[in-house]
């Protein structure tokens, strides 16, 4: 049967409307999951936003485990073991671990039952095993307390109310009682502070994204199709996704985001949450959080304004992988500045890295986290010198028991602090041998009137004074102590310089060989003689702009390549004069920098 004309010809229609339409189709699926038919801009604005919501992956997952929820949900038992070792002179014929810090232990046995408020733990200060001192912790309900166990023979207690009131009777000022809540909330979810909502998350990325789409035309986005990098050990496959600007672009850019920054909510009242958590800690001269925040930007954004000359290209590369943004890179002449985020089911991995190519200077820092460890590593290499931070957390729990061990490590060139904790825990249905807080044996400072409580905490504050001092002279050597602070930065020059047997004398005479170079509008043969006069003394140079050098000195040490590069520098540049100024340490009076300032020609 031959089919009419007119019913062929209408089949025909509707089988190219239908062929159409799945085209069409076909093409919508394409744009609405896939990257085809993007602009380098939008596909450079899509995966930049990106880095945002894998942050908050990550982030979301941090301190989660089943160990953490087994302990929120029962009482148990703990014993807990800290140990410091430290290591002089490591990888020489000196190396040496016999000092009194080495000697030490913490023995901590501890009872705890969240639900009910109840906490104990018998804390005891061991050396070569022994008992050196011994301090016990009780909260029951709203009341904290401690005994010195040595000292005393009642618990000093406070109640979690009211304390503003109770730290005024101390002698604290209205200043320091600005932020100091009336309760210590003991499970503050720090976590917490830097958790976004969805709305919170799109309303930064639109916001900060769209300064740099706007103030970038399409010439400046090009892609990077099919490329290799290298990343957690693993080689992957990626698009890249790049905006190329002037240094006077990125500073616009820059300047742009810091005056949005200064103003938006969203960041700042974290800032004013993180300020009320820390405030029952801080003592002395009260930090406010927001407003050092927002100073540190405004001292920022004038740095960049004042270096705000040049065509320096910058570049700004976005890695994608299965339409997942994984690497994000800045790439500068003088330094490059790279992210690496990989977020999955089974593992977590953020890298951040620095590297100035100029100083020499590189810092990395790693998490990793997967079902049982944490890890944290941050390395810091300069001037051939290296130093590592490291932090590893092992969590596993089988039925009721539960174990956690915590290795923190400092290594520098010379030096080795590993702190190990140790901790294992118990799930139980009852204590065997609770401790109850009785009211004959304690004392609870939030009852007595001002002139009974400052009589105890002179009385408190004399006696433990006299044990903490017993014990830095019969147990741990205080040199050992200053040489482990020194280490790890946290003992002030001074000291140091004291403890060396540096006289006046030898502070002015070490200061005067460079004061002497101070002077205005000098060529460069005197400023090559500058560079052979402090060359014995001058370990690092840094690009402060186009215009100023900062040379580092030591007092104790040199870098010969570093003078040889400076010299070099100044012969290129022979016909140019300088300024030349001297800066000193605040903390040791000595001459810490010389400041280059070459002048206009």
């Amino acid at each position: 049967m031959i089919m009419p004309r007119k019913t062929r010809r209408m089949i025909g229609i509707i089988s190219v409307i239908v062929l159409l339409s799945l085209i069409a189709i076909a093409f919508l699926l394409l744009y609405m999951n896939t990257d085809m038919f993007r602009s380098s801009s939008r596909l450079f604005t899509k995966y930049m936003g990106q880095n945002l919501e894998n942050m908050q992956v990550v982030y979301d997952r941090v301190g989660t485990s089943d160990y953490n929820t087994l302990l929120q949900q029962n009482k148990y038992t703990t014993d807990t073991q800290v140990k410091v070792n430290y290591t002089a002179n490591i990888g020489t014929s000196s190396e040496n671990t016999q000092n009194s810090i080495s000697k030490l232990k913490l023995k901590i046995s501890g009872q705890t039952d969240n639900n009910n408020q109840y906490k104990y733990q018998d804390i005891n200060l061991l050396s070569n095993d022994e008992k050196v001192s011994q301090i016990e912790y009780i909260q029951n309900g709203i009341a904290h307390g401690i005994k010195f166990s040595d000292l005393f023979n009642q618990y000093i207690l406070v109640n979690n109310e009211n304390l503003k009131e109770l730290l005024g009777k101390i002698g604290y000022t209205e200043e320091q009682l600005k932020y100091m809540p009336d309760n210590i909330e003991f499970d503050n979810d720090f976590k917490s502070i830097f958790k976004f909502s969805k709305e919170e998350e799109q309303n930064l990325k639109t916001k900060y994204i769209s300064i740099i789409t706007s103030n970038a035309s399409k010439d400046n986005f090009s892609k990077q199709k099919n490329q290799m990098i290298q990343m957690a050990g693993k080689n992957i496959k990626v698009n890249g996704y790049v905006l190329t600007v002037t240094k006077e672009q990125l500073n616009d850019i820059s300047i742009k985001m810091l005056e949005e920054l200064k103003q938006d909510e969203i960041i700042l009242t974290r800032i004013d949450r993180l300020q009320t958590i820390i405030a029952p800690y801080q003592f002395g001269e009260t930090i406010n959080l927001r407003e050092q925040f927002v100073k540190k930007l405004e001292d920022l954004i004038t740095d960049i304004t004042k270096n705000n000359i040049g065509k320096d290209a910058t570049k700004i590369i976005v890695y994608e992988s299965n339409q997942t943004t994984i690497r994000t890179v800045i790439q500068h002449a003088d330094y490059e500045i790279k992210i690496d985020i990989l977020p999955s089911q089974a593992e977590d991995y953020i890298q951040i890295s620095y590297q100035n190519i100029i100083s020499k200077l590189e810092k990395v820092l790693t998490y990793e986290k997967t079902s049982e460890e944490t890890s944290i590593v941050f390395t810091n290499k300069k001037d051939g010198k290296t130093i590592e931070y490291s932090f590893i957390v092992n969590e596993k729990a089988e039925g009721n028991h539960c174990g956690k061990n915590v290795v923190a490590n400092y290594e520098d060139d010379s030096n080795r602090i590993e702190t190990t904790i140790e901790q294992n825990i118990n799930i139980v249905n009852s204590f065997e041998n609770e401790v109850f807080l009785k009211e004959d044996d304690a004392i609870n400072l939030s009852k007595l009137e001002t002139e009974q409580l400052q009589a105890i905490i002179e009385r408190v504050n004399g006696s433990v004074t006299k044990e903490i001092d017993e014990i830095t002279t019969n147990v741990i050597n205080k040199e050992d102590l200053r040489k482990l602070g020194q280490v790890l930065g946290i003992v002030k020059e001074q000291e140091a310089l004291e403890a060396m047997g540096i006289t006046e004398t030898e502070r002015n005479r070490f200061n005067s060989k460079f004061e002497i170079l101070q002077g205005e509008d000098l060529d460069s043969s005197a400023i090559l003689n500058l560079i052979h006069a402090v060359q014995e003394n001058l370990i690092h140079y840094e690009v402060v702009s186009n215009t100023e050098l900062k040379l580092e000195l030591d007092r104790l040490n040199n870098n010969e390549e570093i003078a040889t590069a400076l010299s070099s520098f100044i012969e290129e540049n022979k016909n140019r004069k300088y300024n030349v100024k001297v800066e000193y340490n605040e903390e040791t009076g000595l001459v810490s920098d010389i400041l280059l300032t070459m002048l206009p020609k």
